[in-house]
């Protein structure tokens, strides 16, 4: 190979080298280091949640008693843990309504949270959202079914308020 294409594959590869590394860059997520950038890419790619249905939609909603809320029909999501390591993580619901005036107090929402090895016990909603702790073992996944309704024993204050909730996960470090 002659001296000028060999600095033309070079130049080539130089330019290639630093778009790569670039656009890497301003896609990343904002993090405090590389290092935790790069473990939050890889966590991604190898801890998330997918809905398996539609989400949990409680329009018009009445209070109704445990045995009927745990009829209605679920949420699907699953977990999936394509690590080579456990991970232990929070299943949490956040009530994403900012105006305090209005937003619906978790005291009035009852819920289940299962798996099919479990036996379903409705609770009440706690105040810090956290419905479960688990940890899933490596290379491997555990499908979850949520149901939520308006509690039975409800007082009027729970009448005219509203709630856009969601299921998010969160890793426990």
């Amino acid at each position: 190979m002659n001296k000028e294409v060999r600095k033309h594959i070079i130049s080539i590869m130089i330019v290639s080298a630093f778009l790569i590394v670039t656009t890497t860059c301003v896609y990343m997520p904002k993090h405090n280091s590389i290092l935790a950038s790069v473990a939050f890419l890889n966590n991604i790619k190898n801890f998330y949640m997918e809905d398996l249905s539609d989400g949990v939609l409680l329009k018009n909603a009445s209070p109704i008693k445990d045995e009927e809320g745990m009829k209605t029909d679920a949420y699907k999501f699953k977990v999936v843990n394509n690590s080579n390591r456990n991970i232990t993580y929070n299943i949490m619901f956040r009530n994403k309504v900012e105006d305090e005036s209005i937003k619906l107090a978790n005291k009035y929402l009852r819920y289940t949270l299962s798996t099919s090895d479990d036996t379903v016990v409705p609770n009440t909603l706690p105040e810090n959202n956290i419905l479960a702790s688990v940890t899933i073992p490596p290379h491997s996944e555990q499908v979850y079914e949520f149901r939520m309704w308006l509690d039975y024993d409800c007082d009027n204050d729970a009448f005219g308020k509203a709630f856009k909730g969601s299921i998010e996960i969160m890793e426990i470090k």
